[in-house]
């Protein structure tokens, strides 16, 4: 997990509809896992730039290096990888519910639902009290619309 983008961040599982009230009833949920995700990603950043520095200085795998500068090394490894395994962990509780998340980093999460008679995204971002945004597939972040009662039902 060298970088966000080495996390599974959507899931496999088969593609579950949200209504707004299912979607607002797992906030909470999502807050708390966020919250948890803080201290580990902030620690990860701290690790990866020991590492790097690390192997900047000694070369990779720092073969010429001191033994207590290769023990360290190598517990800083250790602990990135922990840590990795249990973001990850994280990452999959929020799959287990049916969303995807869509950034990290930012707490960006989609629930997919049925807006009117297409199949777009409900739309959360941590800090948000409730889901108050919704995207087409293809539209995104960016392409958000705030939901309104004139947006259609969501089903």
């Amino acid at each position: 997990m060298g970088s966000p983008a080495d996390l599974r961040l959507h899931s496999d599982a088969p593609l579950r509809l949200f209504t707004v009230t299912e979607a607002d009833a797992l906030v909470p949920q999502l807050e708390h896992v966020f919250r948890r995700l803080d201290p580990k990603l902030a620690r990860l950043r701290e690790l990866r730039e020991l590492i790097e520095d690390a192997e900047s200085y000694f070369g990779e795998g720092l073969l010429g290096a001191p033994p207590k500068d290769r023990d360290a090394y190598a517990v800083s490894l250790q602990e990135q990888s922990d840590l990795e395994r249990s973001v990850q962990a994280d990452v999959d509780e929020v799959h287990a519910h049916g969303c995807e998340l869509k950034d990290v980093h930012r707490g960006l999460v989609d629930f997919p639902a049925r807006i009117g008679d297409e199949v777009a995204y409900l739309c959360w971002q941590r800090g948000e009290p409730r889901i108050g945004w919704w995207h087409t597939l293809e539209a995104g972040f960016a392409g958000r619309k705030v939901l309104t009662p004139e947006t259609g039902p969501v089903k």
